[in-house]
């Protein structure tokens, strides 16, 4: 028996260092799942750092596609809007008739997780710059969410792998504060940790956290027909 017997997850992760992604992936997966990496070439964000991956992620999916995946999940929000909003659905389709396997984005998973959950206030903890909150903030309210505010922690992309995972706490714990209206924590960028802390988070605050990794490991696993219900890792994967 192969491992990867009840699914098998393809991602594009967009960090030529990519470390917390596949840790937590196979601390929520149930047996039998296993994830089908390409790491792209994002280490500070730039441009032409988002373009060339953009780039080898469709050559990742359809090279990918060969070794017999079950779906295929493009990564990086910034990367999956490179070319806009409106051609976010137009790169799932072109892209899924080019390699003849289901395909799904970090951005895509992300939303349908909030939908699903009920958000309507969502205050965003991310690991970057506050200064860099604001694509963060215009997809919450592109997509219809009402925006309570954000936190950043004030790392760069190549010191994700090494942020204790209480900063994700902190954060959220002062947004509520903060923004007590808020009813969502939603934690994106799947390379800092934030799952172990998903439970204590929701507890504390009575909020639903919705993070990156959960989400994209939820989506791929239903998009599969793995309806494990997990717990210790929130309401998304224990509840839908």
């Amino acid at each position: 028996m192969m491992y990867g017997y009840r699914a098998r997850i393809g991602y594009t992760s967009p960090l030529a260092a990519t470390e917390v992604f596949p840790y937590e992936f196979y601390d929520l997966v149930p047996k039998g799942v296993t994830l089908v990496l390409t790491t792209l070439a994002v280490a500070d964000r730039t441009p032409d750092e988002l373009e060339r991956s953009y780039q080898i992620s469709l050559q990742a999916a359809a090279d990918m596609a060969r070794t017999g995946i079950d779906i295929m999940v493009l990564g990086g929000v910034p990367i999956n809007l490179l070319r806009g909003y409106d051609r976010v659905d137009e790169l799932i389709s072109e892209t899924q008739a080019r390699i003849g396997v289901p395909v799904t984005t970090s951005l895509t998973a992300q939303l349908e997780a909030l939908h699903r959950t009920g958000a309507r206030k969502v205050a965003i903890a991310h690991p970057f710059p506050q200064a860099q909150s604001k694509p963060f903030v215009d997809i919450v309210e592109h997509y219809g969410f009402g925006f309570a505010g954000a936190r950043g922690g004030g790392k760069t992309g190549r010191e994700l792998g090494r942020i204790p995972l209480e900063m994700s706490v902190e954060l959220c714990r002062g947004l509520k504060h903060d923004f007590p209206d808020a009813d969502t924590m939603w934690l994106p960028c799947p390379h800092w940790a934030c799952v172990e802390a998903i439970d204590q988070i929701e507890r504390e605050l009575g909020v639903t956290v919705i993070t990156a990794n959960q989400a994209i490991t939820w989506e791929a696993l239903r998009r599969c027909g793995v309806e494990d219900r997990l717990p210790a890792a929130g309401r998304l994967l224990a509840e839908f």
